[in-house]
């Protein structure tokens, strides 16, 4: 999972343990945006009943949405196409080695500012 994010998103290494779990624990930033990975024998294993509560959707907010989206496909990792959406904001998806959800977003309103 960090070589994800550090190949494929440019997110860089800002502390990393090795040594919890079986695989580690990091935290890992780009621009503002900061995240901790930890190995999955380091978290306890949910329940049946709490699997559902424990899927992660990312939703970030950029400002360099286009760019964003050009680095990750010219690494070949499969995005959506960037969809306006009716609450103000282009968007795309994509799916992290483990399922997890990340959608990047861009508020139109913003991105006209920008342009005028």
């Amino acid at each position: 999972m960090i070589r994800f994010y550090v190949d494929t998103l440019n997110f860089q290494i800002v502390d990393q343990m090795d040594d919890v779990g079986l695989s580690g624990w990091a935290a890992i930033a780009r621009d503002n945006f900061e995240l901790m990975l930890a190995s999955p024998s380091y978290i306890p294993a949910p329940s049946d009943e709490e699997k559902v509560l424990n899927q992660v959707i990312l939703y970030v907010d950029v400002t360099a949405l286009d760019e964003i989206r050009e680095e990750v496909v010219a690494k070949d990792y499969p995005v959506s196409s960037i969809e306006n959406r009716f609450y103000g904001n282009r968007e795309f998806e994509l799916a992290d080695p483990e399922g997890h959800r990340i959608i990047f977003a861009e508020n139109i309103e913003d991105q006209e500012h920008e342009a005028s």
